[in-house]
Protein backbone atom coordinates (compact mmCIF):
# COMPACT_ATOMS: atom_id res chain seq x y z
CA UNK A 1 0.00 0.00 0.00
CA UNK A 2 1.23 3.47 -0.82
CA UNK A 3 2.24 5.74 2.04
CA UNK A 4 0.74 8.89 0.49
CA UNK A 5 -1.35 10.74 3.07
CA UNK A 6 -4.97 9.62 2.86
CA UNK A 7 -6.63 10.79 6.06
CA UNK A 8 -7.81 14.36 5.96
CA UNK A 9 -7.50 15.87 9.41
CA UNK A 10 -9.64 18.89 8.89
CA UNK A 11 -7.85 22.25 9.34
CA UNK A 12 -8.90 23.00 12.91
CA UNK A 13 -6.99 19.89 14.05
CA UNK A 14 -3.99 19.92 11.77
CA UNK A 15 -2.92 23.59 11.64
CA UNK A 16 -0.25 23.37 14.29
CA UNK A 17 1.15 21.02 16.93
CA UNK A 18 -0.55 22.88 19.81
CA UNK A 19 -3.99 22.44 18.23
CA UNK A 20 -3.25 18.79 17.55
CA UNK A 21 -2.23 18.24 21.21
CA UNK A 22 -5.46 19.92 22.38
CA UNK A 23 -7.48 17.67 20.05
CA UNK A 24 -5.59 14.61 21.29
CA UNK A 25 -6.28 15.59 24.92
CA UNK A 26 -9.98 16.03 24.18
CA UNK A 27 -10.27 12.65 22.47
CA UNK A 28 -8.21 10.97 25.21
CA UNK A 29 -10.56 12.45 27.80
CA UNK A 30 -13.61 11.12 25.92
CA UNK A 31 -12.01 7.67 25.69
CA UNK A 32 -11.05 7.73 29.39
CA UNK A 33 -14.64 8.56 30.42
CA UNK A 34 -15.98 5.78 28.21
CA UNK A 35 -13.55 3.26 29.68
CA UNK A 36 -14.34 4.33 33.25
CA UNK A 37 -18.03 3.72 32.49
CA UNK A 38 -17.09 0.15 31.60
CA UNK A 39 -14.90 -0.25 34.70
CA UNK A 40 -11.67 -0.05 32.66
CA UNK A 41 -8.63 2.25 32.79
CA UNK A 42 -6.93 4.29 30.11
CA UNK A 43 -3.62 2.44 30.26
CA UNK A 44 -0.51 3.74 28.54
CA UNK A 45 -0.88 0.91 26.00
CA UNK A 46 -4.43 1.97 25.12
CA UNK A 47 -3.32 5.57 24.93
CA UNK A 48 -0.47 4.58 22.59
CA UNK A 49 -2.91 2.81 20.24
CA UNK A 50 -5.08 5.93 20.22
CA UNK A 51 -2.06 8.16 19.49
CA UNK A 52 -1.01 5.90 16.61
CA UNK A 53 -4.43 6.18 15.04
CA UNK A 54 -4.65 9.94 15.63
CA UNK A 55 -1.26 10.68 14.12
CA UNK A 56 -1.61 8.36 11.13
CA UNK A 57 -1.73 9.87 7.68
CA UNK A 58 -3.23 6.65 6.35
CA UNK A 59 -6.09 4.32 7.17
CA UNK A 60 -4.41 1.68 9.31
CA UNK A 61 -4.97 -2.06 9.55
CA UNK A 62 -4.67 -3.89 12.85
CA UNK A 63 -1.16 -4.93 11.81
CA UNK A 64 -0.25 -1.32 10.93
CA UNK A 65 -1.42 -0.06 14.33
CA UNK A 66 0.33 -2.92 16.10
CA UNK A 67 3.64 -2.25 14.33
CA UNK A 68 3.47 1.51 15.05
CA UNK A 69 2.51 0.99 18.70
CA UNK A 70 5.19 -1.69 19.16
CA UNK A 71 7.86 0.82 18.04
CA UNK A 72 6.79 3.17 20.85
CA UNK A 73 6.18 0.46 23.46
CA UNK A 74 7.83 -2.94 22.89
CA UNK A 75 5.67 -4.49 25.64
CA UNK A 76 2.38 -3.89 23.82
CA UNK A 77 0.60 -7.00 22.60
CA UNK A 78 -1.40 -7.61 19.45
CA UNK A 79 -4.45 -8.60 21.53
CA UNK A 80 -4.28 -5.27 23.39
CA UNK A 81 -4.24 -3.40 20.08
CA UNK A 82 -7.21 -5.44 18.80
CA UNK A 83 -9.25 -4.89 21.96
CA UNK A 84 -8.39 -1.19 22.07
CA UNK A 85 -9.49 -0.67 18.46
CA UNK A 86 -12.79 -2.38 19.27
CA UNK A 87 -13.25 -0.15 22.34
CA UNK A 88 -12.51 2.95 20.24
CA UNK A 89 -15.17 1.81 17.76
CA UNK A 90 -17.71 1.11 20.51
CA UNK A 91 -17.35 4.60 21.94
CA UNK A 92 -17.62 6.26 18.52
CA UNK A 93 -14.06 7.56 18.27
CA UNK A 94 -12.94 5.23 15.47
CA UNK A 95 -14.55 3.51 12.52
CA UNK A 96 -13.78 0.62 10.21
CA UNK A 97 -13.08 1.24 6.55
CA UNK A 98 -13.13 -1.51 3.95
CA UNK A 99 -10.15 -2.29 1.76
CA UNK A 100 -9.39 -4.03 -1.49
CA UNK A 101 -7.35 -6.76 0.23
CA UNK A 102 -10.14 -7.64 2.68
CA UNK A 103 -8.18 -6.42 5.72
CA UNK A 104 -10.20 -3.96 7.74
CA UNK A 105 -8.64 -0.53 8.11
CA UNK A 106 -9.41 1.97 10.86
CA UNK A 107 -9.70 5.74 11.00
CA UNK A 108 -10.47 8.34 13.62
CA UNK A 109 -14.11 9.33 13.38
CA UNK A 110 -14.42 11.83 16.23
CA UNK A 111 -14.77 15.51 15.39
CA UNK A 112 -14.54 14.86 11.67
CA UNK A 113 -17.29 15.64 9.18
CA UNK A 114 -19.02 12.71 7.51
CA UNK A 115 -17.10 11.53 4.48
CA UNK A 116 -16.96 8.52 2.18
CA UNK A 117 -14.13 6.51 0.62
CA UNK A 118 -12.78 5.55 -2.79
CA UNK A 119 -10.60 2.44 -2.51
CA UNK A 120 -8.05 1.45 -5.16
CA UNK A 121 -8.07 -2.30 -5.82
CA UNK A 122 -4.51 -2.14 -7.22
CA UNK A 123 -2.42 -0.17 -4.70
CA UNK A 124 -4.84 -0.15 -1.76
CA UNK A 125 -4.93 3.64 -1.40
CA UNK A 126 -8.07 4.95 0.28
CA UNK A 127 -9.13 8.46 -0.74
CA UNK A 128 -11.60 10.36 1.41
CA UNK A 129 -14.23 12.59 -0.19
CA UNK A 130 -17.33 14.56 0.72
CA UNK A 131 -20.37 14.90 -1.51
CA UNK A 132 -23.30 17.00 -0.26
CA UNK A 133 -25.23 16.08 -3.42
CA UNK A 134 -24.84 12.35 -2.68
CA UNK A 135 -25.96 12.92 0.92
CA UNK A 136 -29.07 14.81 -0.27
CA UNK A 137 -29.91 11.96 -2.67
CA UNK A 138 -29.51 9.36 0.11
CA UNK A 139 -31.67 11.41 2.50
CA UNK A 140 -34.38 11.78 -0.16
CA UNK A 141 -34.38 8.01 -0.79
CA UNK A 142 -34.57 7.35 2.95
CA UNK A 143 -37.60 9.66 3.30
CA UNK A 144 -39.32 8.19 0.22
CA UNK A 145 -38.98 4.66 1.57
CA UNK A 146 -39.92 5.69 5.12
CA UNK A 147 -36.70 4.05 6.23
CA UNK A 148 -35.10 4.78 9.58
CA UNK A 149 -31.38 5.04 8.90
CA UNK A 150 -29.02 4.50 11.80
CA UNK A 151 -25.76 4.96 9.86
CA UNK A 152 -24.29 4.41 6.45
CA UNK A 153 -20.94 3.83 4.89
CA UNK A 154 -20.23 4.53 1.25
CA UNK A 155 -17.20 2.85 -0.28
CA UNK A 156 -16.38 2.92 -3.97
CA UNK A 157 -13.91 0.32 -5.25
CA UNK A 158 -11.94 0.92 -8.45
CA UNK A 159 -8.55 2.15 -9.62
CA UNK A 160 -6.91 5.40 -8.59
CA UNK A 161 -5.54 7.78 -11.20
CA UNK A 162 -2.00 6.35 -11.02
CA UNK A 163 -3.07 2.70 -11.22
CA UNK A 164 -5.57 3.36 -14.02
CA UNK A 165 -2.65 4.34 -16.27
Amino acid sequence: MTKTAEVILFPRHAKNPAQFRTWLASISSTFKKYLEGKGLNLTHQREEVLKCLLSAGNHMSLDDVYAAAKKKDPTIGRATVFRTLKLLEECGLAAEVGSADGRTRFEIKADRPHHDHMICIECGRIAEFESPMMERFQNKAIRQHKFIALWHRHEIFGRCELCAK
